[in-house]
């Protein structure tokens, strides 16, 4: 990693701390920002500061600092009802920031004034829909698990309520995704 990869990777991950604080109270899991600094995170920067990003994000309140939903930390949330939705959140940083860098590699036409082309947004695309479904893949098991919920209760309670907003957050981060795109990976090849 060079220092542009760890200012960005410490960047996004104040900021998955700060989406914790910008949240709507539901039980048992929150509406949160969170996701959409993750997948911005992926889909801009890509792998390294995606996956980075969260797993900082995650040690921090792993050891207790205060960057959990509701201002809160330790190691108990990990294990809690909202434990799987944390590590889905690894997922989703890996797998958004997969597909930036398979993005990357689409070759750029010299002429073009656009940010991303075509091949490039349906990458972003395909990515930021895949990394915010990973969150439910890990989340809604463990939820079930934990509270014993049949798998009617965990979907009303673990996803349903969530869509709207996490299709809100998904397209956001990839039209800023489609805007810094190119210029963050310019930003993080400077000099290499």
């Amino acid at each position: 990693m060079n220092i542009r990869t760890i200012v960005l990777t410490a960047l996004f991950a104040a900021l998955i701390a700060t989406g914790s604080y910008i949240a709507i109270p539901m039980a048992p899991v929150p509406i949160t920002l969170q996701t959409f600094f993750i997948l911005s995170a992926g889909l801009i920067c890509g792998r390294k500061v995606g996956t980075g990003s969260v797993l900082v994000f995650l040690i921090a309140g792993a050891i207790g600092l205060p960057v959990f939903s509701g201002g809160t930390g330790g190691i108990a949330h990990l294990a809690g009802p909202t434990g799987g939705y944390l590590f889905g959140y690894l997922l989703s940083g890996l797998i958004a920031g997969t597909f930036s860098d398979l993005a990357r590699k689409v070759p750029r036409k010299d002429d073009s004034k656009e940010e991303a082309g075509s091949g490039v947004l349906v990458l972003l695309i395909i990515g930021g829909i895949a990394a915010a479904c990973s969150v439910y893949l890990i989340g809604l098991p463990w939820l079930k698990v934990n509270l014993d919920f049949t798998w009617t209760k965990a979907f009303a309670a673990g996803m349903i309520p969530f869509l709207i907003g996490d299709a809100i957050k998904t397209a956001a981060a990839i039209m800023l995704a489609r805007v810094l795109f190119r210029r963050i990976d310019a930003f993080l090849n400077q000099g290499a």
